[in-house]
């Protein structure tokens, strides 16, 4: 079990409504950090072999790069920020849910106006999709020099990567309830949290889904019963959710990650998290657009997430880097279960059925 408390200093609940709310909100244009970090901006490793790839003078020419992305706003500032001082390449950031930018960005394609260049969101089969329908670029050593570095188990069909993980957990109100009483998954169907409990909805991605087939085969299929006895609030989203937890009107959030409740424990509301184990997590991938108004900047951007430096900025506090040793990543759990997304999506119905969410 991994536990991350959050600071005991308490704000106004105004100021924790206001920083949660702003979380949701499309960013367009990021462009840097806010100078108080020493790493924010710098440049990757020569060894990494960045500055050897053969696409930098005509990504350079083109300018700018369109990043889609469902990360958390710091990290986006973050890479936005190295990324440039990199390559002078300018980022154009578009901020949303992994469900909201997968919508946008197939109906851009279907109306023939592809304008992201990188997409990044957890789920497989919208990659899977686009590789069948050739909306990626090829990820190639000569124009991303940092995949000699690069687990290659973790590039699908060449065309699509991993980039980070954040581990599922429990987030708690720690005014009203100890880390103890939470440490397990099977501690949070007590009949004590009946009305009590955010659920974010598992039907928004299949690793949320993931999290309900983990409780049923380690407590059977009683343990889900049990959990829709609960009468959760259902939310899409955990801004709304972190706002209730900070406020005290419910006492737990699952599934929960880190970035959904960073803006409030920053804030210093009474929340905490923990991971209990084992756990599954939220995968994140990442692509390159073939055909977007930047291809060539947006293969060298793609390419910088997966350099060390990238993959600070991007997972600092509140992910796991697939790389080993990354400053400010967090470690994965040891009993980490990587999930199944086809046989989980198959699966979706009765695992949705069985806490209540079946039509």
């Amino acid at each position: 079990m991994t536990s991350y408390r959050a600071s005991r200093r308490r704000p106004s609940l105004r100021l924790a409504i206001a920083i949660v709310a702003a979380a949701g909100l499309l960013l367009a244009g990021c462009g840097g950090g806010d100078g108080g970090d020493s790493t924010v901006g710098q440049k990757p490793e020569q060894a990494e072999g960045l500055a050897e790839s053969t696409i930098k003078a005509a990504a350079q020419a083109e300018g700018k790069v369109v990043w889609y992305t469902s990360i958390p706003e710091a990290a986006v500032k973050e890479v936005a920020a190295g990324f440039k001082a990199a390559y002078s390449i300018d980022v154009e950031v578009v901020r949303l849910t992994s469900t909201t930018l997968m919508q946008r960005y197939a109906s851009e394609r279907d109306a023939g106006a592809v304008k992201g260049d990188v997409i990044n969101v957890a789920q497989t089969a919208f990659f899977e999709d686009g590789v069948t329908k050739g909306w990626w670029s090829k990820l190639t050593q000569p124009e991303a020099p940092m995949l000699a570095n690069w687990p290659k188990e973790l590039v699908h069909k060449e065309q699509y990567t991993l980039i980070n993980t954040q581990p599922i957990g429990i987030a708690y109100n720690s005014d009203q309830v100890k880390e103890s009483d939470v440490d397990t998954w099977q501690k949070i169907v007590d009949p004590r949290f009946k009305n009590k409990v955010v659920l974010v909805n598992p039907a928004n991605t299949p690793f949320y889904l993931s999290w309900l087939k983990l409780m049923e085969t380690e407590y059977g299929p009683d343990v889900l019963t049990q959990f829709a006895a609960l009468k959760a609030t259902v939310t899409d989203s955990a801004v709304p959710g972190a706002q209730q937890l900070a406020a005290g009107e419910r006492l737990l959030m699952v599934p929960n990650v880190l970035s959904g409740v960073k803006e409030v424990v920053d804030a210093g509301a009474p929340v905490a998290t923990v991971t209990p184990s084992p756990t599954v997590g939220v995968e994140q991938y990442a692509a390159a657009s073939v055909d977007g108004p930047h291809p060539n900047a947006a293969k060298l951007l793609l390419g910088y997430l997966l350099t060390r430096t990238g993959q600070e900025q991007l997972n600092r506090g509140y992910a796991a880097s697939p790389l080993s040793g990354i400053p400010g990543s967090i470690p994965m759990p040891k009993d980490y279960r990587a999930t199944d997304t086809a046989a989980v999506q198959a699966d979706k119905a009765r695992l949705l059925a069985a806490v209540g969410l079946g039509k």
